[in-house]
């Protein structure tokens, strides 16, 4: 009994992998600048998570999962972009079972994936190999930036309420930027 319960545990507890990765760090400028589309979504759904494994070491080479995202309003991108649209969004996380147990692999130390329920202003780019409709976040959470609930103000906002692992100042301070640019306050507000 004890066993079958160890085991169950594991299947159903994840065990997050995250690697002390190093990263470019964007301005504002930067993301507006590489991105192909800078848009304001909700997220819909997971769709699929694809993990190329190493063969002789049973480890994670590359993880991604897919997402869809619907459009709500397009600040870049509105030449190939239309409100309403659904968009498939490359995550670079992914979640896998094995005997052993339950597991996600994320990118970095901070990044969380997309939650369903939230409204997201993403700064997207798309290579000239991917398939219509389906973009990368730029800069992993650096290019995802959660639009806070009405009556919740973008200078309260914590890590949790960001949608990132824990307190990173940098991206406080380029969220700082882009609610600004974009009129997070002046959005919650009115909704």
């Amino acid at each position: 009994m004890l066993v079958t319960g160890f085991f169950t545990y594991r299947q159903l507890n994840p065990q997050v992998i995250r690697p002390d990765a190093d990263y470019s760090i964007y301005s504002l400028d930067e993301l507006e600048g590489l991105a192909t589309a800078i848009v304001e979504v909700e997220y819909e759904r997971e769709t699929s998570s694809v993990v190329q494994w190493d063969k002789k070491d049973k480890f994670p080479l590359e993880a991604k999962t897919f997402s869809e995202v619907k459009v709500t309003k397009i600040y870049k991108g509105n030449d190939t972009i239309k409100v309403d649209d659904t968009l498939s969004i490359v995550e670079y996380y992914a979640k896998w079972k094995d005997l052993y147990g339950s597991y996600q692999e994320m990118p970095n130390k901070i990044y969380m994936p997309l939650i369903k329920g939230k409204k997201y202003l993403l700064f997207l780019y798309q290579g000239p190999t991917q398939p219509p409709n389906t973009y990368e976040i730029i800069g992993n959470h650096q290019g995802k930036f959660v639009i806070p609930e009405p009556g919740i103000k973008a200078k309260d906002m914590t890590a949790k309420l960001m949608d990132i692992y824990e307190e990173d100042q940098e991206y406080s301070q380029l969220y700082d930027k882009v609610a600004e640019k974009y009129a997070f306050d002046k959005q919650a507000a009115v909704k």
